[in-house]
């Protein structure tokens, strides 16, 4: 733009642009001379040149003048071809005619005036121009704004207004509010791109719109990817729900279905705001989300009566903030590395005692909570309370444990965080160490570089983060490398699914070895029984919690719990990755710390789906050598021989010591492909054990190998591996005699 000169825009200086459609060419003269002035005028002769000048410029035409005598088609054909063409329906047209016996169809086709031949005044002309002009612009404004541009739908304010009204006029009418939505349309949009996207959500609009309309219906489209439906009541939501379905648009072959989730709220109760009665629509939705076998929901009494404690909750939370309503439960967290475990945290979890109703499950109020916001004061409230108790614990039982409590994503988005945990630290005279840090792993994926970078700030003030629920479906795998995270909490529900009646464990050992990859300790919560305990540890888990160790304890119970433990507690100065493998217990030989035979019978479960690898391993000589140098002796060599196994194999591999001289290695994901390795670390024990400490003689271990991935199953692999070892011994046998005899 040249300097100095300024542009405006002013539409009321732009003049409308009319075409006039008359086959007289005196007529069209003496319109351009009375219109002329204040319109652009285009012409046209005959019907067949109106529709396509129309068709061309239809989205600057502002007004069509018809004669309706035209030498091919008539001005009533034009008129209803116009009216019946979505695009072209919306243009205003004026009729000339002389025969008024006309004007009734002309109006029914969708004429707005009349200017009659022979022509009147110039200023009724241009009145009657101007009045239909102005109409008709007005009458655009309107559509758009109550309109969906991409759709032709309703938008949600109007629909509400539409609703009302005719709830006004039909008080004693049942109506139904439904929740249209698309599942997963985002990936639609990634996959196939917006314009698609779009495409599928106009034919879905009309389709439900033709679905709803024949007994009255109304529909509007709320949100991107959802529609909402107010119609009197019906029963046959499932043939709304069949009219609506489409496909992916393309070329015919392979087309994908669309899946539409419906919530209904039959009968709807009128004395509800539409708002709050689309809400329950909305959550009958919910209930079908990801389902396959169904995709309608309803509303039920179940839903209201869990609609109306969550407003209950929402309305006694202040109370419940000040009177201390809630409660804080500890459950231990164990460290199982060492033989015996050690006791080395709790995290708290809160309850709700509502003097109403009771004692209340979290999972009843912290996503309502999670949802309104109210999570905030909630967690402050436990930070405090938890912090005071490991101050307590402190001054009273000389017992310094770490607390665990959950920060969610609503914390994070605080841009007080930091300095509210460190106030309340300092009140309670405790160090970050103290005060462990839960964060969900959903909470890394939302806004993650704004909550990336909170949790790095909160870990520079010393503060350790554990990821709790992790792999519920958020993170991406390769984000571990770079979260910054001190501990890996799992997910209960994979500590359930794996060892359901159909144990499988595969995915829950995967993501274990995961995390030691990048040296990241793992936290297992929901563990209920002993197998389960030792079947973890195998996979090399490093701390659980679960009713196994204790269920959630209140202060007083937990604090009873500690005086009974308070041998178990990791002794002050221990770094957390000692062990005590000396300390015997039922499932560990108290000779080596190796496992016995009764973690032997529990092994045998754990593996009997797995591809392992059994070394059967046997002390030459051992009568020998404990019969010349005597029981205190062949404990040592039996000693040394355990801590160079446990050397040379992995953290994963589980050793064990089934009698006095023999052993069993079971190497966990490994096959015959692993032949050569194991087959140069077996030489590799036998040259260490060559070269024995102090006054040590020299041993050496037969060892036979057996490899499940070989057709061998359950208890067949161990068997052969004793039957290798039987072969080995003897094939040492012979080549000691053969030697002795030379």
């Amino acid at each position: 733009m040249k300097s100095g000169i300024h542009y405006s825009f002013d539409l009321s200086e732009e003049k409308r642009c009319i075409l006039v459609v008359e086959d007289e060419p005196v007529n069209q003269e003496i319109l351009k001379m009375l219109i002329g002035d204040t319109y652009e005028v285009l012409s046209a002769y005959n019907g067949q040149e109106a529709m396509e000048l129309i068709r061309a410029r239809h989205k600057t035409l502002s007004l069509v003048l018809l004669d309706l005598n035209l030498p091919d088609l008539h001005g009533l054909e034009v008129l209803r071809r116009m009216k019946g063409d979505p695009v072209l329906a919306g243009l205003p047209v004026i009729v000339m005619t002389a025969d008024s016996e006309a004007e009734v169809e002309s109006l029914t086709l969708g004429a707005i005036d009349f200017i009659p031949k022979p022509y009147p005044q110039q200023k009724v002309i241009l009145a009657r121009i101007l009045r239909t002009i102005e109409l008709s612009e007005n009458r655009d404004i309107l559509r758009w704004t109550e309109r969906d541009h991409l759709t032709g739908l309703y938008n949600k304010e109007f629909f509400y207004h539409h609703a009302a009204q005719l709830d006004l006029y039909h008080k004693n009418a049942s109506a139904d509010a439904i929740f249209l939505n698309i599942n997963r349309f985002h990936t639609i949009n990634d996959r196939y791109g917006k314009s698609v996207g779009d495409e599928i959500l106009r034919r879905l609009a009309g389709s439900v719109r033709e679905a709803v309309r024949e007994n009255g219906g109304i529909v509007c489209r709320s949100e991107a990817d959802s529609f909402l439906i107010y119609c009197p009541h019906r029963s046959d939501y499932g043939e709304i729900l069949n009219r609506a379905g489409i496909s992916i648009p393309g070329d015919g072959k392979g087309e994908s279905r669309i899946r539409i989730r419906m919530g209904v709220y039959a009968d709807v109760d009128k004395t509800l705001d539409l708002e709050r009665r689309f809400d329950r629509a909305k959550m009958a939705a919910e209930t079908v989300r990801g389902q396959f076998a169904s995709a309608i929901g309803m509303y039920s009494n179940a839903m209201r009566d869990a609609e109306l404690l969550s407003d209950q909750l929402m309305e006694d939370f202040p109370a419940a903030i000040a009177e201390k309503q809630f409660r804080v439960y500890y459950q231990p967290k164990f460290d199982v590395r060492p033989n015996k475990p050690v006791l080395v945290s709790a995290e708290a979890l809160v309850r709700w005692n509502h003097p109403a109703l009771g004692m209340i499950s979290p999972c009843v109020f912290v996503p309502l909570f999670e949802h309104n916001g109210l999570i905030r004061a909630l967690d402050q409230y436990v930070w405090a309370e938890a912090a005071a108790q490991v101050r307590r614990w402190k001054e009273q039982l000389d017992i310094a444990l770490p607390v665990s409590v959950n920060v969610s994503r609503v914390d994070l988005l605080d841009p007080s965080l930091v300095e509210n945990l460190k106030s309340i630290l300092a009140a309670n005279g405790l160090s970050s160490r103290e005060l462990l840090l839960e964060i969900t792993e959903s909470a890394y994926t939302e806004d993650s570089n704004q909550m990336i970078e909170t949790v790095c700030e909160l870990r520079k003030t010393g503060f350790r983060i554990e990821m709790d629920d992790f792999g519920s479906g958020y993170s991406s795998l390769s984000m571990l490398s770079s979260l910054p995270i001190d501990a890996l909490k799992l997910d209960m529900q994979f500590i359930r699914s794996a060892f359901r009646e159909q144990k499988d464990t595969r995915l829950l050992e995967a993501m274990i070895q995961l995390a030691d990859r990048f040296d990241v300790p793992t936290i297992a919560e929901g563990v209920e029984t002993e197998e389960q305990m030792i079947t973890l540890k195998i996979m090399g888990c490093d701390v659980i919690q679960g009713y196994y160790f204790s269920r959630p304890l209140p202060s007083e119970e937990f604090e009873v719990f500690l005086k009974e433990r308070r041998n178990a507690l990791r002794p002050s100065g221990l770094e957390e990755s000692g062990t005590d493998r000396d300390e015997p217990d039922s499932l560990h030989d108290p000779l080596t710390g190796l496992y016995n035979k009764n973690a032997f019978e529990i092994l045998l479960q754990g593996v009997a789906h797995k591809q392992v690898t059994v070394l059967s391993a046997e002390v030459d000589h051992y009568a020998e050598i404990q019969h010349e140098h005597g029981r205190e002796y062949a404990d040592r060599v039996i000693r040394h021989v355990a801590g160079v196994l446990r050397k040379n194999f992995r953290r994963m591999d589980c050793i064990v010591r089934l009698r006095e001289d023999k052993f069993v290695i079971l190497m966990i994901h490994s096959g015959s492909t692993d032949r050569n390795r194991i087959s140069s670390k077996i030489d590799r024990i036998n040259e260490e054990l060559r070269e024995m400490p102090g006054e040590l003689i020299p041993v050496a271990l037969s060892v036979g190998v057996a490899f499940s991935d070989t057709d061998k199953t359950g208890g067949a692999v161990f068997r052969d591996a004793d039957v290798a070892l039987e072969r080995r011994k003897e094939i040492r046998t012979k080549v000691l005699n053969r030697f002795l005899q030379e």
